[in-house]
């Protein structure tokens, strides 16, 4: 059976990461706590390193891999504030160096989740999963719904925290189309 269109993306994507990120690991499919007995172990559909496991912890090493990505990651947040803007109809604020201190204790760089045809609670926990593992979450919306549906999910979880409900922080999951991610890291890749 030939690989199906996501699975041929999701290739595109490592491929290109591997040349922006040479110097680290960048895995597909990858099993967060496979190494934890009794312990949910979500399986991420890409992520780059260093891979923080057990007490391990790489704050620098990402401080410095972001520092020299930095203009890629620029423009992933600029496709992100697009993005909001045009379904919230405002943009939020959100800089560099505010990502870039977001999820200090994180499992690793990036946390990429792509998202096609699934429920409204897979597509949470996909963006939960990004946002929780990755100094970066990105949720990769396959579709216009699913972009749209990843920003309300976004804006739900921002509501219940401005009223002082339980929620999750956010505050570093960028949401884009899967043409921005594969724009972004071509862009990258002609530049380096």
């Amino acid at each position: 059976m030939p690989p199906s269109e996501l699975k041929i993306y999701q290739q595109q994507i490592v491929e290109g990461l591997r040349c922006i990120y040479s110097g680290s690991p960048v895995k597909s499919e990858w099993a967060t706590m496979s190494n934890e007995r009794n312990m949910y172990s979500p399986r991420v559909d890409i992520a780059v390193g260093p891979f923080a496991v057990r007490e391990l912890r790489f704050e620098n090493d990402y401080d410095i891999l972001m520092e020299n990505s930095r203009r890629f990651i620029q423009k992933l947040i600029s496709y992100h504030l697009q993005n909001v803007r045009s379904i919230n109809g405002y943009e939020p604020l959100l800089s560099f160096s505010e990502l870039k201190f977001k999820n200090i204790n994180a499992r690793c760089l990036l946390i990429i989740e792509i998202e096609n045809k699934v429920s409204r609670k897979h597509l949470m926990g996909g963006a939960i999963n990004a946002a929780a593992l990755g100094r970066i979450g990105i949720a990769v919306a396959w579709t216009e719904d699913k972009l749209r549906a990843f920003i309300k999910l976004m804006n739900y979880l921002h509501f219940l925290g401005s009223v002082g409900k339980n929620t999750f922080d956010t505050g570093n999951l960028l949401i884009l189309n899967r043409h921005q991610l594969l724009q972004a890291i071509r862009d990258a890749r002609n530049r380096a």
